[in-house]
């Protein structure tokens, strides 16, 4: 019986670079053929460092932090990177300015975004060069289109979005890059009549519907895995009687739809961070990692797949 292949899954690291350099080593660390990110590389946020009093100062997790060193500097930037957000160096009076024009700010935010993305995938290739574990990347709802074209630059890191890839001999990997309507109108959206049009068309491309992972950044409706907090108009949480968020599903019926239809082996899906676990829908395993990216933890899955179908499956935090 040939090997099985073991697959290193993680979803959602938006702009961690603490945690990007995680998921890089663990193909080693956990004996993976392949490494798959299913989603949501791009930070959200840009943090501006300030000249103060000959060193420089900005926020950090909520608190104004002050370094006056080059070294402290570079490891202020470092904290500020492996929280997901961008550091910036410039003046109050440049960022004022910044700040009150949407479209300077969305293109300073997209410039710095791409060479995150450039470091990233520079970053691994020279880990992974001759090592032969595969680096497959694709996008979600909050990454730029952008983002397409840098990926497909590289020699080694293959862009899974608008492809069916095939990650042994047996098993093929069907892609979706986009979520469904969000409250927060991000990037990658798409209504549900356009995810199943999108599924039924990709599906056509598959030779093994029956041995395929559904590698989906939106996560089925109606599971454990969907589940998020109930928002008011304002985006404010809704809390419950004890004080908690009121949970509602907030998942792709259209996904879930194409699942029960397709039946493929395995469902990679992500999205909703605070959802981590796994379901089964008929014959298919659904699995969402969660994320807790902020605290540069990484949270991923390893998945043995086999002749006969998924051998094991262990959700993993590091």
């Amino acid at each position: 019986m040939a090997k099985p292949t073991r697959v290193f899954f993680v979803s959602d690291l938006h702009g961690s670079e603490r945690c990007f350099r995680k998921f890089v080593n663990a193909g080693r660390v956990y004996e993976a053929q392949v490494l798959l990110i299913g989603g949501d590389i791009a930070g959200k946020t840009i943090t501006p460092l300030y000249p103060e009093k000959g060193g420089w100062s900005g926020l950090y997790l909520g608190s104004r932090r002050w370094v006056q060193t080059a070294a402290d500097l570079d490891r202020f930037e470092e904290d500020l990177r492996a929280t997901g957000s961008i550091p910036y160096r410039t003046s109050p009076a440049e960022w004022a300015e910044i700040s009150e024009d949407r479209r300077r700010a969305d293109e300073l935010f997209r410039k710095l975004a791409l060479e995150v993305l450039r470091r990233w995938i520079s970053f691994a290739e020279s880990r992974l060069h001759g090592s032969g574990i595969r680096m497959l990347i694709g996008l979600g709802n909050d990454d730029l289109d952008e983002m397409e074209g840098v990926l497909s630059e590289s020699k080694y890191v293959e862009l899974t979005d608008g492809h069916v890839l095939h990650l042994d001999d047996r098993h093929e990997l069907l892609t979706l890059p986009y979520s469904n309507i969000t409250p927060w109108h991000t990037n990658r959206e798409l209504s549900e009549l356009e995810i199943a049009e999108r599924l039924r068309k990709a599906v056509k491309q598959l030779e093994h519907p029956e041995h395929t992972v559904f590698n989906i950044h939106v996560p089925p409706h109606g599971t454990p895995l969907d589940l998020a907090p109930r928002l008011t108009p304002d985006l404010t949480k809704v809390m419950g009687p004890g004080g908690e968020p009121e949970l509602v599903h907030v998942g792709s019926s259209a996904v879930r739809a194409a699942i029960e239809t397709y039946r493929p082996l395995l469902g990679l899906h992500g999205h909703i961070h605070e959802s981590k676990g796994f379901t089964q829908l008929d014959r298919t395993l659904c699995i969402n990692p969660g994320s807790i990216y902020q605290e540069g933890v990484l949270q991923g899955l390893v998945v043995d797949l086999d002749f006969d179908g998924v051998r094991s499956h262990v959700l993993t935090t590091g």
